[in-house]
């Protein structure tokens, strides 16, 4: 069994909701881009505003196998 594969099935996982205006699908675009690059032995970090000091932001994804995207779907209207 594959790493990954036996991680997601021995964790729970939480469900989340977002309901935004997001034409362009940009927020979609960068869940599934974090979805494919979160890998097992793959740490990294996602930056967000790092030249404005009010809205900077700096998040950790895992590499161990923690951090986990199953799915991420785009309701239709």
């Amino acid at each position: 069994m594959k790493l990954r594969k036996f991680i997601s099935e021995q964790q729970e996982l939480d469900k989340i909701e977002i309901l935004l205006r997001d034409p362009d699908d940009q927020l979609l675009n960068l869940l599934k881009h974090l979805q494919s690059s979160a890998n097992v032995g793959h740490s990294f970090n996602v930056i967000v505003d790092p030249d404005n000091e009010d809205h900077k932001g700096e998040f950790g994804i895992d590499g161990d196998g923690m951090f986990y995207l199953k799915s991420i779907k785009k309701m239709e209207k």
